[in-house]
Protein backbone atom coordinates (compact mmCIF):
# COMPACT_ATOMS: atom_id res chain seq x y z
CA UNK A 1 0.00 0.00 0.00
CA UNK A 2 1.25 3.19 -1.41
CA UNK A 3 0.83 5.96 1.94
CA UNK A 4 0.68 9.19 0.77
CA UNK A 5 2.95 11.91 1.38
CA UNK A 6 2.60 13.66 5.16
CA UNK A 7 1.37 17.13 4.48
CA UNK A 8 2.80 18.44 7.66
CA UNK A 9 4.19 22.23 6.45
CA UNK A 10 5.88 24.53 8.68
CA UNK A 11 3.07 27.44 9.66
CA UNK A 12 2.73 29.77 11.92
CA UNK A 13 0.88 32.46 12.57
CA UNK A 14 2.08 33.89 16.07
CA UNK A 15 4.74 33.82 18.94
CA UNK A 16 3.31 32.82 21.98
CA UNK A 17 1.32 30.18 21.99
CA UNK A 18 -1.28 28.38 24.55
CA UNK A 19 0.78 24.91 24.33
CA UNK A 20 2.91 23.44 22.62
CA UNK A 21 2.32 19.74 21.60
CA UNK A 22 6.00 17.89 21.16
CA UNK A 23 5.80 15.19 19.25
CA UNK A 24 2.83 14.21 16.78
CA UNK A 25 2.51 9.67 17.64
CA UNK A 26 -0.65 8.54 18.43
CA UNK A 27 -0.34 10.43 22.05
CA UNK A 28 0.68 13.79 20.62
CA UNK A 29 -2.72 13.81 18.23
CA UNK A 30 -4.73 12.21 20.90
CA UNK A 31 -3.75 15.57 23.17
CA UNK A 32 -3.81 17.87 19.79
CA UNK A 33 -7.84 17.11 19.08
CA UNK A 34 -8.66 17.76 22.45
CA UNK A 35 -6.57 21.02 23.02
CA UNK A 36 -8.03 22.33 19.51
CA UNK A 37 -11.74 21.36 20.32
CA UNK A 38 -11.11 23.85 23.37
CA UNK A 39 -9.89 26.52 20.83
CA UNK A 40 -6.23 26.85 22.44
CA UNK A 41 -3.67 28.15 20.06
CA UNK A 42 -1.59 25.27 19.48
CA UNK A 43 1.93 24.91 17.95
CA UNK A 44 2.44 20.86 17.06
CA UNK A 45 6.91 19.88 16.84
CA UNK A 46 7.58 17.25 15.15
CA UNK A 47 9.83 15.28 12.43
CA UNK A 48 6.23 13.26 10.81
CA UNK A 49 3.27 12.47 11.92
CA UNK A 50 3.08 8.57 13.16
CA UNK A 51 6.18 8.24 15.66
CA UNK A 52 7.61 4.12 16.28
CA UNK A 53 4.07 3.61 14.91
CA UNK A 54 5.25 3.87 11.40
CA UNK A 55 8.00 0.79 11.61
CA UNK A 56 5.38 -1.14 13.17
CA UNK A 57 4.15 -4.22 11.28
CA UNK A 58 0.96 -5.42 12.68
CA UNK A 59 -1.20 -4.09 15.08
CA UNK A 60 -3.36 -6.81 17.24
CA UNK A 61 -4.70 -5.12 20.26
CA UNK A 62 -6.42 -2.00 19.13
CA UNK A 63 -9.74 -2.03 20.28
CA UNK A 64 -12.62 -3.35 18.53
CA UNK A 65 -10.17 -4.28 15.23
CA UNK A 66 -8.91 -7.45 15.49
CA UNK A 67 -5.22 -6.74 13.60
CA UNK A 68 -4.57 -3.62 11.71
CA UNK A 69 -0.98 -3.14 9.56
CA UNK A 70 1.21 -0.87 10.97
CA UNK A 71 0.81 1.21 7.63
CA UNK A 72 -2.93 1.50 7.74
CA UNK A 73 -2.92 2.53 11.64
CA UNK A 74 0.24 5.47 9.69
CA UNK A 75 -2.69 6.14 7.07
CA UNK A 76 -5.28 7.30 9.64
CA UNK A 77 -3.38 9.09 11.45
CA UNK A 78 -2.40 11.28 8.11
CA UNK A 79 -5.98 11.64 8.05
CA UNK A 80 -6.62 12.30 11.33
CA UNK A 81 -3.77 15.26 11.29
CA UNK A 82 -5.03 16.46 8.12
CA UNK A 83 -9.04 16.63 9.48
CA UNK A 84 -7.25 18.78 12.40
CA UNK A 85 -5.53 21.36 9.56
CA UNK A 86 -8.80 21.94 7.98
CA UNK A 87 -11.00 21.79 10.46
CA UNK A 88 -8.80 24.23 13.14
CA UNK A 89 -6.59 26.40 10.75
CA UNK A 90 -6.48 29.39 12.95
CA UNK A 91 -6.11 27.79 16.17
CA UNK A 92 -3.14 25.00 14.91
CA UNK A 93 0.19 25.89 13.83
CA UNK A 94 3.05 23.20 12.45
CA UNK A 95 6.78 22.94 12.69
CA UNK A 96 8.27 20.39 10.88
CA UNK A 97 11.77 19.75 12.91
CA UNK A 98 12.66 19.06 16.46
CA UNK A 99 12.50 20.72 20.01
CA UNK A 100 16.52 21.54 20.75
CA UNK A 101 16.05 23.93 23.64
CA UNK A 102 13.62 24.56 26.39
CA UNK A 103 13.80 27.23 29.35
CA UNK A 104 11.70 29.29 31.90
CA UNK A 105 11.15 32.64 31.04
CA UNK A 106 9.01 35.53 32.68
CA UNK A 107 5.39 35.53 33.57
CA UNK A 108 4.80 31.86 34.06
CA UNK A 109 5.91 30.96 29.98
CA UNK A 110 8.56 28.93 28.34
CA UNK A 111 11.08 29.90 25.54
CA UNK A 112 11.27 26.89 23.18
CA UNK A 113 13.50 26.70 20.58
CA UNK A 114 12.81 24.30 17.18
CA UNK A 115 15.12 23.66 14.78
CA UNK A 116 13.77 22.53 11.00
CA UNK A 117 14.95 21.77 7.53
CA UNK A 118 15.31 25.86 6.72
CA UNK A 119 16.34 27.14 10.37
CA UNK A 120 15.28 27.70 13.93
CA UNK A 121 12.37 29.31 15.47
CA UNK A 122 12.22 30.24 18.80
CA UNK A 123 8.31 30.79 20.28
CA UNK A 124 6.73 31.38 23.38
CA UNK A 125 4.34 28.70 25.21
CA UNK A 126 2.22 28.69 28.34
CA UNK A 127 2.47 24.69 28.84
CA UNK A 128 4.14 21.92 27.10
CA UNK A 129 2.77 18.27 26.93
CA UNK A 130 6.01 16.26 25.72
CA UNK A 131 5.32 13.30 23.82
CA UNK A 132 8.65 12.67 21.67
CA UNK A 133 8.99 8.98 22.28
CA UNK A 134 11.33 6.80 22.49
CA UNK A 135 14.71 5.80 20.40
CA UNK A 136 15.86 2.34 19.51
CA UNK A 137 18.60 0.83 21.43
CA UNK A 138 21.97 -1.16 19.90
CA UNK A 139 23.61 -4.01 21.46
CA UNK A 140 25.93 -2.40 23.95
CA UNK A 141 29.00 -4.77 22.68
CA UNK A 142 32.06 -4.29 20.57
CA UNK A 143 31.59 -3.95 16.75
CA UNK A 144 27.67 -3.22 17.15
CA UNK A 145 28.23 0.74 16.76
CA UNK A 146 30.38 0.11 13.99
CA UNK A 147 28.54 -1.99 11.71
CA UNK A 148 25.20 -0.12 12.07
CA UNK A 149 24.09 0.01 8.93
CA UNK A 150 25.97 -2.54 7.49
CA UNK A 151 24.01 -5.56 8.93
CA UNK A 152 23.02 -4.27 12.33
CA UNK A 153 19.28 -2.86 12.13
CA UNK A 154 16.63 -2.24 13.84
CA UNK A 155 13.18 -2.13 11.85
CA UNK A 156 11.99 -5.48 10.35
CA UNK A 157 9.63 -3.61 8.42
CA UNK A 158 12.13 -1.23 6.46
CA UNK A 159 15.29 -3.32 6.40
CA UNK A 160 14.05 -7.39 6.11
CA UNK A 161 14.22 -7.43 2.22
CA UNK A 162 17.28 -6.90 2.67
CA UNK A 163 18.30 -10.18 4.24
CA UNK A 164 16.30 -12.27 1.80
CA UNK A 165 17.74 -15.57 1.69
CA UNK A 166 20.27 -14.84 4.64
CA UNK A 167 20.80 -15.97 8.11
CA UNK A 168 19.54 -13.23 11.14
CA UNK A 169 19.67 -13.00 14.66
CA UNK A 170 16.97 -11.06 16.38
CA UNK A 171 18.51 -10.18 19.85
CA UNK A 172 15.74 -10.00 22.74
CA UNK A 173 12.67 -11.45 24.31
CA UNK A 174 10.03 -8.89 24.04
CA UNK A 175 6.92 -7.32 21.85
CA UNK A 176 9.34 -5.92 19.70
CA UNK A 177 12.25 -9.24 18.85
CA UNK A 178 8.84 -11.24 18.26
CA UNK A 179 7.58 -8.84 15.87
CA UNK A 180 10.84 -8.55 13.94
CA UNK A 181 11.15 -11.93 13.96
CA UNK A 182 7.63 -12.73 12.49
CA UNK A 183 8.25 -10.47 9.74
CA UNK A 184 12.09 -11.44 8.74
CA UNK A 185 10.67 -15.06 8.36
CA UNK A 186 8.83 -13.57 5.07
CA UNK A 187 12.45 -13.18 3.64
CA UNK A 188 15.46 -15.27 5.43
CA UNK A 189 16.40 -18.54 5.13
CA UNK A 190 16.96 -18.66 8.99
CA UNK A 191 16.00 -16.10 11.83
CA UNK A 192 17.78 -17.14 15.02
CA UNK A 193 16.47 -16.01 18.25
CA UNK A 194 18.80 -15.00 21.03
CA UNK A 195 17.30 -14.40 24.68
CA UNK A 196 19.19 -14.35 27.94
CA UNK A 197 16.27 -15.52 29.57
CA UNK A 198 14.88 -19.03 29.28
CA UNK A 199 11.79 -17.95 27.42
CA UNK A 200 9.91 -14.71 25.39
CA UNK A 201 8.42 -12.41 27.47
CA UNK A 202 6.37 -11.01 24.93
CA UNK A 203 2.89 -11.07 23.56
CA UNK A 204 1.41 -14.53 24.37
CA UNK A 205 -0.45 -14.59 20.36
CA UNK A 206 3.32 -14.17 19.06
CA UNK A 207 5.05 -16.60 20.92
CA UNK A 208 2.32 -18.99 19.57
CA UNK A 209 2.84 -17.82 15.99
CA UNK A 210 6.52 -18.35 16.27
CA UNK A 211 6.56 -21.41 17.93
CA UNK A 212 5.11 -22.92 14.34
CA UNK A 213 7.73 -21.43 12.22
CA UNK A 214 10.16 -24.24 10.72
CA UNK A 215 12.74 -21.01 10.07
CA UNK A 216 12.92 -19.84 13.72
CA UNK A 217 16.08 -21.26 15.84
CA UNK A 218 15.38 -20.31 19.61
CA UNK A 219 19.10 -19.61 21.77
CA UNK A 220 17.82 -19.18 25.29
CA UNK A 221 19.98 -18.62 28.29
CA UNK A 222 22.68 -16.76 26.04
CA UNK A 223 23.90 -13.24 25.46
CA UNK A 224 25.91 -11.46 22.39
CA UNK A 225 29.20 -10.58 23.38
CA UNK A 226 30.42 -9.24 20.26
CA UNK A 227 29.01 -8.14 16.31
CA UNK A 228 31.83 -9.83 14.30
CA UNK A 229 32.22 -8.29 10.62
CA UNK A 230 34.63 -4.87 8.49
CA UNK A 231 32.27 -4.09 5.79
CA UNK A 232 29.42 -6.18 6.83
CA UNK A 233 28.45 -8.40 9.77
CA UNK A 234 29.62 -11.98 9.16
CA UNK A 235 28.48 -13.17 12.74
CA UNK A 236 27.99 -12.89 16.80
CA UNK A 237 29.72 -14.17 19.70
CA UNK A 238 27.57 -15.54 21.96
CA UNK A 239 27.67 -17.02 26.11
CA UNK A 240 25.82 -19.52 27.18
CA UNK A 241 24.33 -17.82 30.76
CA UNK A 242 24.56 -21.42 32.29
CA UNK A 243 27.59 -23.54 31.20
CA UNK A 244 29.82 -20.39 30.07
CA UNK A 245 30.36 -21.86 26.75
CA UNK A 246 31.33 -19.34 24.12
CA UNK A 247 31.02 -20.00 20.30
CA UNK A 248 30.40 -17.84 17.18
CA UNK A 249 26.97 -18.04 14.98
CA UNK A 250 27.22 -17.43 10.84
CA UNK A 251 24.88 -14.66 10.12
CA UNK A 252 24.47 -11.84 7.69
CA UNK A 253 22.53 -9.69 9.76
CA UNK A 254 21.59 -8.45 13.51
CA UNK A 255 18.46 -7.01 14.63
CA UNK A 256 18.70 -5.82 17.67
CA UNK A 257 15.33 -5.49 19.94
CA UNK A 258 15.87 -4.55 23.48
CA UNK A 259 13.97 -1.45 24.20
CA UNK A 260 14.46 1.83 23.66
CA UNK A 261 15.75 5.09 25.16
CA UNK A 262 13.41 7.95 25.93
CA UNK A 263 14.00 10.75 23.81
CA UNK A 264 14.20 13.27 27.12
CA UNK A 265 17.01 15.39 26.25
CA UNK A 266 15.81 18.65 25.42
CA UNK A 267 13.89 18.71 28.38
CA UNK A 268 16.07 17.57 31.00
CA UNK A 269 16.50 20.86 32.59
CA UNK A 270 13.41 21.69 33.59
CA UNK A 271 11.61 17.93 34.71
CA UNK A 272 12.61 15.40 36.34
CA UNK A 273 14.06 12.14 34.84
CA UNK A 274 14.28 8.56 36.88
CA UNK A 275 17.65 6.52 35.73
CA UNK A 276 16.67 5.57 32.37
CA UNK A 277 16.35 9.10 31.33
CA UNK A 278 12.30 8.35 31.19
CA UNK A 279 10.30 11.74 32.67
CA UNK A 280 8.72 11.11 35.33
CA UNK A 281 5.07 11.86 35.53
CA UNK A 282 2.01 11.80 38.11
CA UNK A 283 -1.65 10.37 37.52
CA UNK A 284 -1.91 13.19 34.69
CA UNK A 285 0.99 12.95 33.48
CA UNK A 286 2.07 15.94 35.08
CA UNK A 287 5.67 16.73 35.59
CA UNK A 288 8.11 18.34 38.17
CA UNK A 289 7.78 22.05 35.93
CA UNK A 290 4.48 23.52 36.32
CA UNK A 291 2.30 23.88 33.09
CA UNK A 292 4.38 20.68 31.38
CA UNK A 293 2.53 17.31 30.99
CA UNK A 294 4.13 14.35 29.71
CA UNK A 295 2.72 11.52 27.46
CA UNK A 296 3.43 7.94 26.36
CA UNK A 297 6.83 6.13 25.70
CA UNK A 298 9.22 8.97 27.25
CA UNK A 299 7.35 8.55 30.35
CA UNK A 300 8.26 6.20 33.16
CA UNK A 301 4.75 4.81 33.29
CA UNK A 302 5.62 0.83 32.80
CA UNK A 303 3.69 -0.20 29.87
CA UNK A 304 4.72 0.78 26.60
CA UNK A 305 0.98 0.83 24.53
CA UNK A 306 -0.67 2.87 21.85
CA UNK A 307 -3.66 2.62 23.87
CA UNK A 308 -2.58 3.90 27.29
CA UNK A 309 0.00 6.23 25.27
CA UNK A 310 -3.15 7.73 23.55
CA UNK A 311 -5.33 7.36 27.23
CA UNK A 312 -2.58 9.87 28.43
CA UNK A 313 -2.75 12.14 25.53
CA UNK A 314 -6.40 12.67 26.69
CA UNK A 315 -5.64 13.30 30.23
CA UNK A 316 -2.72 16.01 29.64
CA UNK A 317 -5.03 17.65 27.11
CA UNK A 318 -7.80 18.24 29.86
CA UNK A 319 -5.23 18.97 32.11
CA UNK A 320 -3.79 21.88 30.20
CA UNK A 321 -6.89 23.29 29.35
CA UNK A 322 -7.70 23.97 32.98
CA UNK A 323 -4.57 25.28 33.92
CA UNK A 324 -4.52 27.63 31.00
CA UNK A 325 -7.56 29.03 31.42
CA UNK A 326 -6.74 30.03 35.01
CA UNK A 327 -3.42 32.22 33.62
CA UNK A 328 -4.03 35.74 32.82
CA UNK A 329 -5.36 36.50 29.42
CA UNK A 330 -2.11 38.36 29.10
CA UNK A 331 1.28 37.83 29.85
CA UNK A 332 4.13 40.31 31.58
CA UNK A 333 6.90 38.52 29.48
CA UNK A 334 8.45 41.29 28.18
CA UNK A 335 10.04 39.73 24.84
CA UNK A 336 7.06 37.79 24.04
CA UNK A 337 4.92 40.50 23.99
CA UNK A 338 4.33 40.70 20.37
CA UNK A 339 2.96 37.25 20.65
CA UNK A 340 -0.65 38.71 22.36
CA UNK A 341 -3.50 36.76 21.03
CA UNK A 342 -3.82 39.26 18.17
CA UNK A 343 -0.28 39.15 16.71
CA UNK A 344 -0.56 37.72 13.32
CA UNK A 345 2.36 37.77 11.59
CA UNK A 346 3.86 35.02 9.54
CA UNK A 347 7.75 34.36 11.22
CA UNK A 348 8.64 30.66 10.08
CA UNK A 349 9.91 29.12 6.71
CA UNK A 350 7.70 28.15 3.82
CA UNK A 351 8.59 24.85 2.20
CA UNK A 352 8.08 24.05 -1.36
CA UNK A 353 4.48 22.96 -2.29
CA UNK A 354 3.48 18.47 -1.45
CA UNK A 355 4.12 18.40 -5.36
CA UNK A 356 8.11 19.32 -5.69
CA UNK A 357 8.90 16.92 -2.85
CA UNK A 358 8.73 14.00 -5.28
CA UNK A 359 11.44 11.37 -5.40
CA UNK A 360 13.31 11.25 -8.83
CA UNK A 361 13.61 7.90 -8.52
CA UNK A 362 15.41 5.76 -11.61
CA UNK A 363 15.04 2.74 -13.27
CA UNK A 364 17.50 -0.09 -14.01
CA UNK A 365 17.36 1.45 -17.74
CA UNK A 366 17.98 5.31 -16.42
CA UNK A 367 20.81 4.55 -14.11
CA UNK A 368 23.12 2.33 -16.56
CA UNK A 369 22.83 4.66 -19.72
CA UNK A 370 22.52 7.93 -17.23
CA UNK A 371 24.24 8.05 -14.21
CA UNK A 372 27.11 5.00 -14.96
CA UNK A 373 27.88 7.48 -17.91
CA UNK A 374 27.97 11.09 -16.11
CA UNK A 375 30.73 12.75 -15.77
CA UNK A 376 29.86 15.15 -12.58
CA UNK A 377 28.57 13.71 -9.02
CA UNK A 378 25.68 12.04 -7.99
CA UNK A 379 24.08 11.50 -4.50
CA UNK A 380 21.84 8.53 -4.65
CA UNK A 381 19.41 7.25 -1.97
CA UNK A 382 18.12 4.02 -1.67
CA UNK A 383 14.68 3.22 0.54
CA UNK A 384 12.01 0.80 0.82
CA UNK A 385 8.41 2.15 0.56
CA UNK A 386 6.92 2.27 4.06
CA UNK A 387 10.16 2.85 5.50
CA UNK A 388 9.47 5.20 8.35
CA UNK A 389 13.75 6.47 8.33
CA UNK A 390 13.51 7.04 4.65
CA UNK A 391 10.52 9.63 5.41
CA UNK A 392 12.63 11.33 7.80
CA UNK A 393 14.90 11.62 5.38
CA UNK A 394 13.65 12.98 2.40
CA UNK A 395 12.69 16.26 3.61
CA UNK A 396 16.96 16.77 3.84
CA UNK A 397 17.29 14.96 0.56
CA UNK A 398 15.43 17.59 -1.02
CA UNK A 399 16.70 20.49 0.77
CA UNK A 400 20.51 19.11 -0.44
CA UNK A 401 19.40 19.12 -3.92
CA UNK A 402 18.29 22.87 -3.89
CA UNK A 403 21.90 23.86 -1.92
CA UNK A 404 23.98 21.85 -3.98
CA UNK A 405 22.44 22.15 -8.06
CA UNK A 406 25.70 20.68 -9.55
CA UNK A 407 24.90 17.07 -8.37
CA UNK A 408 22.36 15.07 -9.34
CA UNK A 409 20.18 13.60 -6.94
CA UNK A 410 18.44 10.53 -7.37
CA UNK A 411 16.70 7.65 -5.30
CA UNK A 412 16.35 3.64 -5.94
CA UNK A 413 13.80 1.47 -4.58
CA UNK A 414 15.08 -1.45 -3.70
CA UNK A 415 12.59 -4.21 -4.65
CA UNK A 416 11.69 -2.28 -8.18
CA UNK A 417 15.29 -2.27 -9.15
CA UNK A 418 17.21 -5.43 -8.70
CA UNK A 419 20.17 -4.51 -11.22
CA UNK A 420 20.93 -1.09 -9.39
CA UNK A 421 20.82 -3.09 -6.26
CA UNK A 422 23.17 -5.47 -8.03
CA UNK A 423 25.68 -3.25 -9.33
CA UNK A 424 25.67 -1.26 -5.50
CA UNK A 425 26.34 -5.17 -3.70
CA UNK A 426 29.39 -5.73 -6.02
CA UNK A 427 31.05 -3.47 -4.06
CA UNK A 428 29.43 -3.44 -0.54
CA UNK A 429 26.19 -5.30 0.32
CA UNK A 430 23.08 -2.37 0.97
CA UNK A 431 22.16 -3.63 4.47
CA UNK A 432 19.79 -0.89 5.62
CA UNK A 433 17.26 1.98 4.52
CA UNK A 434 18.10 4.72 3.48
CA UNK A 435 21.59 4.42 2.13
CA UNK A 436 23.51 7.01 1.07
CA UNK A 437 25.43 6.41 -1.94
CA UNK A 438 28.08 8.94 -3.92
CA UNK A 439 29.14 8.06 -7.24
CA UNK A 440 31.52 10.03 -9.88
CA UNK A 441 31.66 9.38 -13.12
CA UNK A 442 30.25 5.85 -13.04
CA UNK A 443 32.45 4.88 -9.94
CA UNK A 444 31.40 4.71 -6.51
CA UNK A 445 33.57 7.16 -4.11
CA UNK A 446 31.69 6.84 -0.10
CA UNK A 447 28.54 5.37 1.20
CA UNK A 448 26.96 6.23 4.21
CA UNK A 449 24.55 4.54 6.58
CA UNK A 450 22.94 6.15 9.60
CA UNK A 451 19.30 5.90 10.45
CA UNK A 452 19.02 8.26 13.07
CA UNK A 453 21.43 10.90 11.45
CA UNK A 454 20.25 11.15 7.85
CA UNK A 455 20.96 14.76 8.03
CA UNK A 456 24.92 14.57 9.00
CA UNK A 457 25.23 11.76 6.13
CA UNK A 458 23.38 13.51 3.49
CA UNK A 459 25.58 16.92 4.43
CA UNK A 460 28.85 14.84 5.05
CA UNK A 461 28.51 12.85 1.50
CA UNK A 462 28.02 16.71 -0.68
CA UNK A 463 29.99 18.81 1.21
Amino acid sequence: MLLRENKMENTTERKMYDVAVVGVGPAGLSALVYLLEAHLNVIAVGPEVGGQINDTPEITNWPFVPSLSGEVFQEGMLAFFENLQSKFPEYLSMVKGSIVSVMEAAGKMYKLTARAIDGDLVFFTRAIIIATGATRKNLPVPGAKELQGKGIAFCGTCDAPFFKDNRVAVVGGGNTALENIVTLTKYAKEVIAVIVTDDFTGNPDLRGRIAKLSKVRIIRSTEVLEVIGSATVTGIKLKDLKTGNEWVEAIDGVFPSIGATANSQPFTGIVETNKFGEITVGALGETSAQGVWAIGDVTNIPFKQIGIATGQGITAALSAIGYVESLPSTSPCEECAEGSPGFKEKVLIRQRKEEEFTYPDVTDEQFFSEVLTRAGDTLLMVRIEGCGDCKAARPYFIQAQKRFPSISFITVEWEKNPEVMAWLNEREKVRAAPTFVRIRSGMEIDRKVDMQRPKEMIEALTL
